[in-house]
């Protein structure tokens, strides 16, 4: 009896490494130069995407906490370990705190921020080591769009210019929300843009349509209104969040989600998400 237990737990073992074997594969193999992938990484509460593409990596917000260095480890190998393009948000903690850790241990080419100031220790810190490094930066705004390479684009649709000059309003309204457009694909990235944020992108008549969504702070209740995930209309939503933090995702942004049909992810069920872009077909990595 003792026997046969051993070898069920010896089959079962075998079987779970054979299935970490297989994910690993699957999020570590190197992409061609014709696709894009898109990792939503899981560092708990808070934001972190690493776009990569033909050899460049895009890093958008950066999490609570150093724990974005360990994540951002599976995914950079060690002659290619810098950022070419980094992206801040907006300058909540969790989402600009990881940032800094990334400016301290690795080579940033260019940074773009929202241009609302901050008084939080935790960016005054990021904007120092911006300048102490001498990193090229820039303010986006709408209307802008950065080229990245003749396939890819970052088209910003929010904040207005004159609205960074004038709002004395929360990090989350002047957010950055911009899409990443990839031929035909594309993501739209919200940051903890505001309900009110997403009311002015719908009255403005913007084409939001994007295959994926990012939702706006972490699925909480002051985003994600019905309305705008219809005119997104995207395949996939993905909810950035750590394990029972501050009631997010709130119910009526799934139930908005699921009336939209579009298919729900979170990295707090599991864990990094990954998408990638071959052919120009959008396909999300499989998870375990």
């Amino acid at each position: 009896m003792k026997k046969k237990i051993q070898i069920i737990v010896g089959i079962l073992l075998f079987i779970n490494l054979v299935i970490l074997g297989y994910h690993w594969f699957l999020i570590n193999q190197p992409i061609s130069p014709d696709d894009l992938r898109v990792i939503f990484l899981n560092v708990g509460q808070g934001d972190a995407i690493l776009v990569q593409e033909k050899g460049k990596n895009i890093l958008i917000d950066g999490g609570p906490s150093r724990e974005i260095i360990h994540q951002l480890d599976q995914y950079l190998p060690f002659y290619q370990r810098k950022i070419d393009l980094m992206i801040c948000t907006h300058f909540d903690l969790d989402h600009v705190t990881g940032l800094t850790e990334v400016l301290k241990r690795m080579p940033v080419d260019r940074v773009i921020f929202s241009g609302r100031k901050s008084s939080l220790p935790a960016s005054e810190k990021w904007l120092d080591l911006v300048e102490e490094k001498n990193i090229p930066n820039e303010i986006a705004f709408f209307p802008q769009e950065i080229k990245i390479n003749e396939n890819l684009s970052l088209e910003f649709l929010w904040p207005e210019k004159e609205i960074i000059q004038k709002t004395d309003g929360s990090n989350n309204f002047t957010s950055l929300v911009f899409k990443l457009n990839y031929g035909e694909i594309s993501f739209l990235f919200t940051g903890d843009a505001t309900q009110e944020v997403e009311e002015h992108l719908l009255a403005r008549g913007d084409d939001l349509k994007s295959d994926v969504l990012k939702v706006g702070h972490h699925g909480s209740k002051y985003s994600t209104l019905l309305e705008f995930v219809q005119a997104v209309a995207p395949i996939y939503s993905v909810i950035s969040v750590g394990e029972n933090n501050f009631n997010h995702p709130h119910l009526r942004v799934l139930k908005n989600l699921e009336q939209a049909g579009t298919k729900i992810l979170r990295t707090d069920e599991k864990g990094e998400i990954i998408f990638l872009v071959t052919q120009g077909v959008l396909k999300p990595v499989p998870s375990f």
